[in-house]
């Protein structure tokens, strides 16, 4: 019988410490995330944990710091990184990565912090921290040769055309001797009296790079696997063209879509519209209904004539259908803009001309 008892104190003691301990250990643990700014679709997210011990005297081993990252619609993921000891009054960083396939809104978190230490007979398991949003931007691709050498030709062909009219249209920036052909209107008569001959003033229009990426998010009340495909190679190219244009700089640029609400992001190329760009194509989502006449009547009233407008659909489209358009032909204004309107259709054979998803 005493061997039972001392058999029986020999079990409880690492029984009793190992409850204790994982008991005690958890305490005053605080625990915080670092999200990236932004991150494509298929990129490498990398998350920072810091995990603070605010004991003086009692470190803490062995802490697994878990979190699920959900999204609707797919099965939610759960990674966790390992602390092998927290000093007393010290903090310790570890960090997670991985790839996210999918655009659009995240949950992150809360965290899952747990210990079985010191003999895994127990585990005890707290939650710590708030869930955070992380919006995951389109995936980017590379604009093909087809695609430059289509640009390249419709700004120079415009150019020509503005340098064509520019003794009417412009802005002064100097005179010159009067050439047979030139339009009397031009004549600057003070400084032709001045000089004693006919001078004419010159007018010189400065390239227009602005531009405006217009996505039409349609697809069937019954979408096939192909047609969610070219969805996203829609959503996947505006988003490389707008970074493209952002890059360069030097313009003002606009992007619309068909997505519920109606909403129009413009402005300076620069980093900020980026960001607000990218993060608008992340949260777009298509459906059957029928938007694209007042996308463009929208955007047609709010660029300026010489604007670059490209608008990328997931459908053949006939701009000058109409029943659809009609109304966007009669204001001379819009019909002049909607002859220029570079169309780019994801469902066509050629669009790997101009564009290559990664």
């Amino acid at each position: 019988v005493n061997l039972l008892f001392v058999l029986a104190g020999m079990m409880a003691g690492p029984l009793l410490l190992s409850w204790r301990w994982v008991g005690t250990s958890l305490g005053d643990l605080s625990v915080r995330r670092r999200l990236p700014q932004g991150v494509c679709a298929g990129d490498l997210l990398v998350v920072n944990v810091d995990l603070a011990n605010t004991r003086r005297r009692v470190g803490s081993w062995a802490i697994v710091v878990e979190e699920q990252i959900r999204h609707f619609g797919q099965s939610p993921i759960r990674p966790s990184v390992y602390f092998p000891y927290i000093p007393p009054g010290q903090s310790r960083e570890a960090a997670y990565g991985g790839r996210l396939t999918r655009r659009g809104r995240y949950a992150v978190g809360p965290f899952r912090v747990s210990t079985r230490f010191p003999f895994g007979l127990f585990r005890r398991t707290i939650t710590l921290g708030e869930a955070e949003s992380l919006v995951v931007f389109p995936r980017l691709g590379r604009l093909a040769q087809g695609w430059l050498a289509r640009h390249h030709e419709a700004f120079e062909g415009s150019h020509r055309q503005r340098r064509r009219y520019s003794h009417v249209e412009g802005e002064f920036y100097g005179v010159r001797d009067w050439r047979s052909g030139d339009n009397r209107r031009s004549i600057h008569w003070w400084s032709s009296a001045r000089r004693g001959g006919l001078v004419v003033r010159q007018f010189d229009q400065p390239h227009n790079r602005d531009a405006a990426v217009l996505v039409d998010l349609w697809q069937p009340a019954r979408p096939e696997p192909e047609d969610l495909d070219h969805v996203e190679l829609a959503i996947s190219l505006a988003a490389t063209l707008i970074s493209d244009l952002c890059r360069k700089g030097g313009a003002n640029l606009m992007l619309g879509t068909t997505a519920t609400p109606a909403e129009y992001t413009s402005g300076p190329a620069s980093m900020p519209l980026v960001q607000d760009a990218m993060e608008r194509l992340a949260l777009a989502e298509a459906d059957s209904e029928e938007r694209l006449p007042e996308l463009l009547a929208g955007a047609l009233g709010r660029i300026e004539p010489g604007t670059d407008v490209i608008l990328v659909t997931t459908r053949p489209i006939d701009l000058v259908e109409a029943e659809r358009f009609g109304p966007l032909w009669q204001d001379p204004v819009r019909a002049a803009i909607l002859r220029r309107v570079r169309v780019v259709r994801t469902s066509s054979r050629e669009f790997l001309q101009y564009f290559q998803p990664e």
